[in-house]
């Protein structure tokens, strides 16, 4: 073999040796790519999105099912949203013309998949067509237009198929029209943080991420009768900030990404847009589609 022949095939060695390490998969580290992680991304967005684990379609269809609640005084305070929907308490403040509503509730079975519990304190102000609050959706003939929504707190954990969540943080400050109407329009910004967990056959996944939502014209129906993570449309353009821990045996790496997207809704699923890949949500149980 000539000199420079053994010197290409020494390096063609080497070069072999680098690609497969000296060790079983376990003790590799994860291979990180930006599918990878943009998938991810799109779970985690999922999951805050979805109803039935108690994401934003979550919370929307408690503001609907508030509004229909809180329509007139004669209506039975028991009758408000029903032990289904974990109705705790709601109180009126005369002075700043604000209902405090507390939810805690539980879905599925503690032990198993899916599962979520849902702790939430929100607050509503009715505003007649002057801007002026009334107590009720409807004041003798008078009928409110506008409603201010605003989710003050929530803490709570759920798990999907491929998912599990521990909520941090949650907030927003919605408006919504024509609650004189049986279509209502939101408008207005949600913020959620929650560390995520995804576990695979090749690698885990944790995102310890913050999510925030602009709402743009969401149309929905006012009232219990609904599903309204059906009936939800419009458009939410947000982004998502994590840290994402990549993990295979003992061996680890991180990331942090910054991603932002645009989601339409219809049909009962999110159609986003992020990165130049497109991905489809179930409002439903807050999972991608097909998967």
């Amino acid at each position: 073999m000539t000199r420079n022949l053994r010197t290409i095939f020494l390096t063609l060695l080497a070069a072999l040796a680098l690609l497969t390490g000296c060790g079983d998969d376990t003790t590799t580290a994860p291979v990180v790519d930006q599918l990878t992680a943009d998938k991810d991304v799109a779970e985690a967005v999922a999951a805050d999105l979805g109803s039935d684990d108690g994401g934003l379609a979550d919370q929307l269809s408690d503001l609907s099912i508030s509004l229909d609640g809180l329509s007139a005084a004669k209506l039975d305070p028991a009758d408000f949203m029903g032990p289904r929907n974990g109705f705790v308490s709601r109180d009126y403040d005369e002075a700043t013309g604000t209902w405090t509503v507390t939810i805690d509730r539980e879905r599925g079975d503690p032990e198993g998949t899916p599962y979520a519990r849902i702790d939430r304190v929100y607050t509503l102000r009715f505003l007649d067509e002057a801007g002026e609050p009334m107590q009720f959706r409807v004041v003798d003939e008078d009928t409110a237009r506008t409603v201010e929504f605003d989710i003050v707190s929530g803490s709570g954990e759920h798990r999907t198929r491929r998912m599990e969540q521990e909520l941090t943080e949650l907030s927003g400050s919605l408006v919504v029209t024509g609650v004189n109407t049986d279509i209502m329009t939101v408008n207005g910004n949600y913020h959620r943080a929650a560390g995520h967990h995804i576990e695979t056959p090749a690698f885990s996944r944790t995102l310890d991420g913050v999510l925030d939502f602009e709402l743009i014209d969401v149309v929905m129906p006012r009232g219990p009768r609904h599903n309204h993570a059906a009936a939800l449309s419009g458009t939410i353009v947000g982004t998502f900030v994590a840290d994402i821990t990549f993990e295979r045996g003992d061996v680890s790496t991180e990331e942090h990404i910054e991603r932002e997207f645009t989601i339409i809704l219809g049909d009962g699923e999110g159609d986003m847009l992020m990165n130049g890949q497109r991905f489809r949500m179930r409002l439903d149980c807050g999972e991608l589609v097909d998967e």
